[in-house]
């Protein structure tokens, strides 16, 4: 929209922008990425294009500084390998200590499916100040073939510590893209009633499972779910968020831009140019967000 004042709704509101999705890496992978594709299948996949960005922490801030978000959700990598994920989770840690009025830090878990080890991993994180897990790619993880193994005490674990849990979706239609799994609505909503009491954020719009939320039994499965905007100007039309609004509430939709994916600034447009309401794209913009946060720190 041309001429439009970019971030009118924010200032207008006076209101804290909080971004949930982002990702940030350790100086050592963003120094030597081919090290990390030659030792990791998972990053392998999405990260082996040299266009595909990898950013630190301190560029993080300088992008939020840039567009005007005040906080950002911090999410690592579903690392395969043994290792990386707790070694990039001490890369969070640490920038969430070095900034903590700017992130929120979520740590990951890898795939080897040891249960004691997945466990120790979250508690150490938890205990080091991290809200939960994020962004978990369940396709990688074998929930999707096999959801009880392992997943059950995970769930338990977040539940007990109060902790949250965002997932990677994919939508089951529309273009090829390095990353698009099989985590898509028919396969997402099994894995969603052992999530019972866990706040739980399901990344680009859910794969579009809200839609499926005027059915009954789809509505009950979502009663603790949220979803977010991460990358989705490249998947929809800015009207999806309307729809978003009307099929699963307004109280249930997170501003997330996927950085380094996306720009903040390009997201921010991107909810400009919908239709919702002041109210609601405020509540987007920042209040859903901090409301949800409230509802868990004071308990970590």
């Amino acid at each position: 929209m041309e001429g439009k004042p970019f971030l009118h709704i924010s200032i207008l509101y006076h209101m804290m922008v909080i971004d949930f999705h982002t990702h940030l890496f350790s100086d050592a992978v963003a120094s030597d990425r081919q090290h990390y594709l030659d030792a990791d299948p998972a990053f392998r996949s999405v990260y082996s294009n040299p266009e595909s960005r990898i950013t630190t922490a301190d560029q993080l801030v300088e992008a939020m500084d840039r567009a005007g978000i005040n906080r950002s959700v911090v999410c690592g990598f579903g690392w395969e390998t043994p290792g990386f994920c707790e070694r990039e989770n001490d890369a969070i840690i640490e920038a969430v200590q070095r900034h903590p009025d700017r992130l929120v830090g979520l740590g990951t878990v890898s795939g080897d499916r040891n249960p004691d080890s997945t466990a120790k991993e979250i508690r150490r994180i938890r205990d080091a100040g991290l809200l939960g897990l994020g962004e978990l790619r369940p396709d990688a993880l074998g929930w999707l073939d096999d959801p009880i193994y392992g997943f059950d005490r995970i769930a338990t674990q977040l539940r007990e510590n109060q902790m949250i849990l965002l997932m990677h979706t994919s939508e089951p239609v529309g273009h090829a893209y390095p990353g698009k799994e099989r985590a898509t609505p028919e396969r997402l909503a099994p894995l969603l009633k052992h999530l019972s009491g866990v706040p739980t954020i399901l990344a680009h719009a859910g794969g579009g499972l809200p839609f499926y939320a005027y059915m009954p039994e789809v509505a009950d499965a979502l009663t603790d779910v949220y979803v977010d905007t991460a990358a989705l100007p490249y998947l929809y039309h800015p009207s999806v968020l309307d729809a978003l609004v009307a099929a699963h509430g307004p109280d249930r939709l997170l501003f997330g831009t996927d950085f380094p994916l996306m720009e903040p600034e390009r997201v921010l447009r991107y909810v400009d140019e919908s239709n919702l309401n002041a109210d609601d794209k405020a509540r987007l913009l920042g209040g859903n967000a901090a409301a949800l946060l409230a509802l868990i720190a004071p308990a970590r």
